[in-house]
C-alpha cells in the first residue's frame, strides 16, 4: 500500500476529507503542475536571445522540443514509479529534477549544455504533470474531483497565457536566464509542501519498475518527434530521411508492445492498453490538446496576416478563446453533479466543438469580418473546455486498484503527444496556406485549410466519444 493509499477517502472517511495535510499537499501538488506547464510556453519568447547568445544551428529547436520530449517518455515512468514506490518519492524525485535541470538551465554556458539541462529538466516535468492528477484520484472523493479537474484546466489555461508574457518581460528587462532562475522559489516550497505533508512509506516488495521498457518507448517516441519537426520544416529533424525515421518508429513500437506482455512488471500493464475507456479518453484528450494548442499559436498569426492587427492586438484576440474553455471548464461539474454518467456530456461537448470548428473554417472561407471569427472560436474553446476536466475523471474512473499512476501517465503521455501532432499538422496548414511566410501571395492552400484541419481532430474526438463505454462517475452524484 502506498502513502496515499493510507489516506485515500472512502465511505466514512470522505468526511475527514480536510484532514491535517491533505489541502497543503493538494496545493502544493497543484504549484508543481502550473510550473511545469509554464516551462512549456515560457522559453518560447527567450530563443532569440539564446540565438543571439550562443549562436544557432540544429539544436537551437531541441530547448523546446527536448523539453517536451523528455517530459513525454517520463510521464508513464512515474505513474509506475508512484504505484511502486509511493506517492511522495515520486513528486519529490520529478521536483528535484526539475530544479537541478532549471538551475543547470539557468548557468548554462554553451547551447549544448543548455540542450541537456532542458533534457534533464523534462525528465522532473514529465512527473510534475502527471503525479498530481494520481494525488488527486487518491485524495479528493470522486464527488468533487470534477472541480479539482476544472481547476487544473485554468491551471493550463493560465500557464498558457502566462507564459510567452512572462518570458518576454523577463527577457526585455532582465535576462533569459530568469526564465529559470525563477523555478527556484516554486520548487522550495513544493518540496516543503511534499515532505511536511506525508509520512514516508516503505516500497512495494517484489515489483519493481521497468526502465527498458521506457528506454524502448523513448526509442520508438524520439524518431516520430523528428518526423514531426521535419514536417515543420526543423533542421534537426534532417539526421535521417523520414522513411528511415518511421521504420526505426515501428519496430521500437513493436518492441515496446512485445516488452509489455513479456514483462514480470510492465512499464504499463497490459491491462490499462486492454481498458476502453482509458484508450478512448487518452485518444480524446490528444485530439482537444493538439486543437487548444494549434489554435493558441496559429490564431494570432491568422488576425495579423488577415486582418492586420499587432502581435499584442493578436495575442489579446485570442482571450475569448481562453475565456470559453474556462466558462465550459467550470460547468462541468455542475452539470456531472446532476448527471454522473458522462458519455451525454463528452458527446454534446465534443459535438458542440465540432459545429464551432466547422463555423470557424466557414467564416475563413467566406468572410473577412472579425466579429463573425471571434464568436466560433469562443464556442470551440467552451466545447474543448467542457471536455478536458472529464478525461482524468474517466481514467481515474475506470483504473484498476493499484495501476493509477501507470493509467494517469499513459493519459499523461497522449496529452504530450497529442500537443506535438496537433501543433505540426495545423502548423503543416499554416505554412501551405501562407500564414508562416512573408506573404499569403502564391500559397498552396487557402486559409479555410487551417479551420478545416481542426474540425478533422475535434471530428476524431467525437468519435472517440461515441465509442466510449457508457458508465457512471463512481462517488458521484449521491452515490456512496
Amino acid at each position: 500500500m502506498t502513502d496515499l493509499d493510507q489516506a485515500m477517502p472512502s465511505g466514512r472517511k470522505r468526511l475527514r476529507f480536510l484532514e491535517r495535510g491533505t489541502p497543503r499537499l493538494l496545493a502544493a501538488a497543484m504549484l508543481a503542475l502550473f510550473v511545469a506547464a509554464l516551462d512549456q510556453t515560457i522559453v518560447g519568447p527567450v530563443l532569440a536571445d539564446i540565438l543571439a547568445e550562443f549562436g544557432g544551428g540544429a539544436l537551437l529547436a531541441w530547448v523546446a522540443t527536448g523539453f517536451l520530449m523528455a517530459a513525454m517518455v517520463a510521464a508513464p515512468l512515474y505513474g509506475a514509479i508512484a504505484d511502486i514506490r509511493g506517492r511522495r518519492f515520486a513528486l519529490v524525485l520529478a521536483n528535484g529534477l526539475f530544479l537541478g535541470g532549471s538551475v543547470l538551465c539557468a548557468i548554462a554556458p554553451s547551447l549544448e549544455f543548455l540542450v541537456a539541462a532542458r533534457l534533464l529538466q523534462g525528465c522532473g516535468a514529465g512527473g510534475l504533470v502527471s503525479i498530481p492528477f494520481v494525488i488527486v484520484a487518491d485524495r479528493v472523493p470522486m464527488a468533487r474531483r470534477a472541480v479539482f479537474s476544472a481547476f487544473i484546466s485554468a491551471i493550463y489555461a493560465a500557464a498558457g497565457l502566462i507564459g510567452p508574457l512572462a518570458g518576454g518581460a523577463l527577457a526585455q528587462y532582465l535576462s533569459w536566464r530568469f526564465v529559470f532562475w525563477i523555478n527556484l522559489l516554486p520548487c522550495l516550497v513544493v518540496f516543503w509542501g511534499v515532505l511536511t505533508a506525508l509520512a514516508p512509506s516503505a516500497a512495494l516488495k517484489g515489483r519493481r519498475v521497468d526502465w527498458l521498457g521506457a528506454l524502448v518507448l523513448l526509442a520508438a517516441t524520439l524518431p516520430l518527434l523528428l518526423i514531426f519537426g521535419a514536417a515543420e520544416g526543423e533542421a534537426s529533424a534532417q539526421l535521417l530521411p523520414v522513411w528511415a525515421l518511421v521504420a526505426i518508429s515501428a519496430v521500437f513500437w513493436i518492441g515496446f508492445a512485445l516488452r509489455m506482455t513479456r514483462a514480470r512488471d510492465p512499464l504499463i500493464p497490459l491491462s490499462v492498453f486492454t481498458n476502453r475507456s482509458i484508450v478512448l479518453a487518452s485518444l480524446g484528450l490528444a485530439a482537444c490538446v493538439g486543437t487548444n494548442l494549434g489554435l493558441a499559436i496559429y490564431l494570432p498569426l491568422y488576425f495579423q496576416k488577415v486582418y492586420g492587427l499587432s502581435a499584442a492586438q493578436a495575442g489579446l484576440g485570442i482571450l475569448a478563446m481562453i475565456g470559453g474553455g474556462l466558462v465550459g471548464a467550470f460547468l462541468t461539474p455542475q452539470i456531472l453533479k446532476r448527471r454522473p454518467a458522462y458519455k451525454l456530456l463528452v458527446v454534446c461537448g465534443a459535438a458542440m466543438a465540432v459545429v464551432f470548428a466547422g463555423a470557424v473554417t466557414l467564416v475563413m472561407a467566406t468572410s473577412p469580418s472579425l466579429a463573425l471569427l471571434i464568436l466560433p472560436t469562443t464556442g470551440l474553446g467552451m466545447g474543448v473546455g467542457m471536455l478536458f476536466p472529464v478525461f482524468a475523471l474517466i481514467v481515474q474512473n475506470a483504473a484498476a486498484p493499484g495501476q493509477m499512476g501507470a493509467s494517469i501517465g499513459v493519459l499523461s503521455f497522449m496529452r504530450s503527444m497529442g500537443g506535438t501532432m496537433g501543433v505540426t499538422v495545423v502548423g503543416m496548414m499554416a505554412v501551405g496556406s501562407g500564414l508562416a511566410a512573408d506573404t499569403l501571395e502564391g500559397a498552396r492552400l487557402p486559409l479555410w485549410s487551417f479551420g478545416a484541419t481542426l474540425t478533422g481532430l475535434m471530428m476524431l474526438c467525437l468519435i472517440a466519444m461515441l465509442l466510449l463505454p457508457s458508465r457512471r462517475l463512481e462517488g458521484y452524484g449521491g452515490q456512496s
